[in-house]
């Protein structure tokens, strides 16, 4: 029995179609299969809205924002569209089916004809990355309150908006919600039931964007876990901790994970916990020939991240060269005002790592000349260096951190140490000049026999 497809893409995230265009133009036979009912375009359209909702602060106007990003959304659809897929060369497959093992690893399909049929996909490789999916939290009562997700704002957008709004969950973009709501006179809480924002950050950026929220005019409750919700007499009760609480709309912004159900999994030999899967550094499940990648590994759902893993597990999928899974020197941002940005370990990590065997510097932005031409004085950079100067994690939150992140990224690609900060051009060089001031403090500070000698030897050539 032969096959049919070297590679057969499940789902319809970002990563979904980035891999089968990826494999195709390697010239690979490709098939991709989309579910009946997809949340794409749900998720674009809520992600689109809340970017200019963030641009316009209070002169919002809500429904022109949602007819703007329903417009962007219809616009970007195009561009990843099944025609579009196909006219590169990938067959598209529009329906549902479920793995089977026997006689061995194939897609069931049913196809819907006047007598529907069954029919067999086997491809060499297959691919699992089913569109971002809230994972809600477990919550007595929560079928029966009306709520928004993060995965479908456009109802909120749509009618005139609430003076309460709660907004339950860890996930950023519920922290990026808050902060764009609350200028438009509302009243705007936020219950995490994790001890601080950001859990997966390092602990000042979530310390430092609480701070942000709270002058913005959010109410941030930290450690406070929600058991139950019901509807009263059209107003929302919350049991939150010892708390009873009241809002007139609440939001669901929980982590997110891939959507699982009716593919047969079960009939696999895949370890999934919490809709989470398992995999190799290959991206391989448990299941030889099926990889996956995007929110069904975890995280924030971010896309970036998501094409990279879409990638490699179709170069490990496609080609006789492996490449290990490697999030050390991918960045990360978050899109709140000042945006925050990341790459490499967190401060908890370096200290598991390293005990203390790590160098921390840590730089306030209202000292460079830089942020004070450009008024944008809140903030913090921190760099965490090894004893020998190699490159182990940057955090900041400020008006440029995305931008300065990415080249942190590129220079621990390069394993580069951190004396290559000094060759970086404006409009970045007080930042890393100042770092490598801190570093060169340091670095005497714990080598004070050479710092001796290098002074004695100054004051001998001026004797």
């Amino acid at each position: 029995m032969g096959f049919e497809y070297d590679w057969l893409v499940v789902g319809d995230s970002d990563g979904a179609v980035h891999s089968a265009s990826l494999a195709v133009q390697w010239g690979a036979r490709v098939a991709w299969m989309l579910p009946p009912a997809s949340t794409w375009r749900q998720r674009l359209h809520s992600d689109l809205a809340l970017a200019q909702l963030q641009q316009q602060s209070s002169g919002a106007d809500l429904a022109e924002i949602s007819r703007l990003a329903q417009q962007q959304t219809e616009n970007l659809a195009i561009l990843r569209s099944p025609a579009t897929l196909a006219q590169q060369g990938v067959d598209v497959i529009l329906g549902s089916g479920e793995f089977d093992r026997q006689p061995a690893l194939q897609l069931r399909l049913q196809e819907q004809h006047l007598t529907p049929r069954v029919r067999e996909l086997r491809s060499r490789r297959y691919l699992l990355a089913p569109s971002p999916k809230p994972q809600f939290p477990s919550i007595h009562g929560i079928e029966t309150v009306p709520h928004y997700s993060l995965n479908d704002l456009e109802p909120l957008f749509t009618k005139p908006l609430p003076q309460q709004i709660l907004i339950v969950g860890s996930d950023p973009q519920g922290a990026i919600l808050a902060q764009s709501l609350a200028p438009l006179g509302c009243s705007v809480q936020l219950l995490l039931s994790e001890p601080q924002l950001l859990p997966r950050e390092d602990p000042q950026l979530g310390q430092l964007l609480q701070a942000h929220l709270e002058a913005a005019g959010v109410r941030v409750r930290t450690a406070t876990p929600v058991s139950q919700v019901r509807e009263i007499d059209g107003q929302i009760w919350l049991q939150a901790g010892n708390q009873a609480l009241e809002t007139q709309a609440l939001i669901l912004a929980p982590p997110w994970g891939g959507d699982l159900t009716g593919i047969g999994l079960d009939k696999l030999p895949i370890k999934c916990y919490d809709n989470i899967l398992k995999t190799s550094p290959s991206l391989e499940t448990a299941q030889p020939h099926l990889y996956a990648c995007g929110s069904i590994l975890g995280g924030y759902g971010d896309r970036h991240l998501e094409r990279y893993e879409a990638q490699l597990a179709t170069h490990n999928g496609l080609r006789v060269r492996q490449s290990s899974l490697d999030y050390s020197t991918i960045p990360r941002a978050i899109a709140t005002v000042p945006p925050i940005a990341a790459v490499g370990l967190t401060t908890p990590q370096a200290q598991r790592q390293f005990g203390d065997g790590f160098i921390s510097l840590s730089l306030p932005l209202y000292q460079l000349e830089s942020s004070q031409r450009r008024g944008h004085l809140s903030g913090f950079a921190k760099l965490l260096v090894s004893p020998s100067g190699q490159l182990l994690g940057a955090h900041s939150l400020g008006d440029k951190a995305p931008h300065w992140i990415q080249v942190i990224a590129l220079l621990m690609r390069q394993n580069a140490p951190i004396q290559a900060l000094g060759k970086i051009p404006p409009p970045d060089d007080d930042l890393f000049a100042a770092f490598l001031q801190l570093w060169h403090h340091h670095w005497q500070n714990s080598h004070p026999r050479q710092a001796n000698l290098q002074q004695a030897w100054f004051n001998w050539r001026r004797s």
